[in-house]
């Protein structure tokens, strides 16, 4: 007995590559029921993000990132070790799993080699397992040297099957397929953008359709060196809109210093019309029953609003990674003017304030011209590999 399919994807500053694998995990159990799926990863919130999906799941030693003049940067974990040597302990934890489950395909998502080269050991011993591997990228790459290595093309070239991307080129146009395939020496098939989202709507309770709706919903995923001062702005401008208008639900992550979550829970703490807590499976339902959504321009949060198409205030962070920022750009033209933006650094509380209410006036909700059934479409070509492989 052998395990189907397992899906790797590496943690550390957001939610991005494990929500994008989850989804597609969703979906594969969803369609294909008979599978025996996998999920591996870091993230300490994939619980979380899976619900109510019958998608298990494998939790694995946290990598720990701080981001210093919008670059990230490796931190030591919460077990209390590097980024070296937990990807060291990872690469062995991957290897034995390998050996343990035998695969018959691993879907990775971004880098052929993980984040830490802690997947170099299970590939040098998969080709004696026979195992598939099939690497899945985001819309826009990025500035991620990783992912741009002699390492990464080498890697991709010597055991991977087949490279999905997870993107739209109606929005982004051609060069990002044509930048992978300089990359990797391999043409990438076009799946379109996974949105975890959809597939909880596919599974979700016609009850959810119904109950309390909320003005908005905030999502912050985690902080970076402006959120604070973004987030003062931001209570001062949900102080000054009137309480009629319905409440909102904010989900932020403070992080782990008492200190921080203070000061966090002190800028809400006074305000009647907002309900604060901690990322969670609550998020969604929020986002079903809300008139607008404040986001930090993630590819996971922006295919959450495009999917629901409400009105959304995204905040863009200052990052060296320009791939929020240009991704943005594309999808604003997308949003029928339901998408609108704001730098994190320097945003006003009367920018915010205006803002919001002119969301809260928006009609209703239609979702945004974007082919948002990238989860769909790679499950089906994973299917159909191991059909083929068999």
């Amino acid at each position: 007995m052998v395990l189907d399919i397992l899906i790797y994807a590496h943690d550390g500053r957001g939610l991005g590559h494990a929500s994008r694998s989850i989804g597609i995990g969703m979906a594969l159990r969803r369609l294909f029921p008979h599978l025996k799926v996998l999920f591996v990863s870091g993230c300490r919130q994939s619980q979380e993000l899976i619900g109510a999906s019958p998608l298990d799941w494998l939790k694995l030693p946290s990598y720990e990132t701080i981001v210093e003049n919008g670059k990230s940067k490796g931190i030591i974990s919460k077990s209390m070790f590097s980024d070296s040597q937990l990807g060291g302990f990872r690469a062995k934890e991957l290897e034995h799993l390998l050996a343990l489950y035998r695969p018959r395909l691993v879907l990775v998502d971004h880098t052929p080699q993980g984040k830490h080269r802690e997947l170099v050991p299970a590939l040098s011993i998969s080709r004696d397992i026979g195992t598939l591997w099939v690497l899945g990228v985001r819309g826009v790459l990025g500035a991620v040297d990783q992912a741009r290595s002699e390492l990464a093309a080498g890697l991709f070239r010597k055991y991977y099957r087949e490279l999905l991307w997870y993107g739209d080129s109606r929005v982004l146009g051609e060069s990002h397929l044509k930048q992978l395939r300089e990359m990797y020496g391999q043409v990438s098939l076009e799946c379109g953008y996974v949105s975890r989202f959809a597939e909880f709507v596919a599974l979700r309770s016609p009850c959810l359709e119904t109950g309390t709706q909320f003005a908005g919903t905030v999502s912050v995923p985690w902080l970076g060196e402006k959120s604070l001062d973004f987030l003062q702005q931001l209570a001062k401008a949900l102080a000054i809109i009137p309480e009629n208008l319905g409440n909102w639900r904010l989900f932020i992550d403070a992080g782990d210093s008492s200190e921080t979550k203070k000061k966090v829970w002190s800028l809400f703490a006074g305000l009647r019309n907002c309900c604060l807590e901690q990322p969670g499976g609550r998020y969604a339902e929020a986002l079903l029953r809300s008139k607008t959504a404040v986001i930090y321009g993630g590819y996971n949060s922006l295919m959450d609003v495009m999917h629901t198409g409400i009105p959304t205030l995204v905040i863009e962070r200052e990052m060296r990674d320009d791939e929020q920022r240009l991704h943005l750009q594309r999808l604003v033209d997308r949003g029928g003017g339901k998408i609108i933006s704001l730098p994190e650094s320097g945003a006003t509380v009367e920018q915010i304030h205006t803002m919001l209410l002119d969301n809260l006036q928006k009609e209703g909700s239609q979702p945004a011209a974007v082919n948002l059934d990238g989860a769909v479409q790679a499950a089906k070509i994973i299917s159909r590999l191991l059909y083929e492989s068999a």
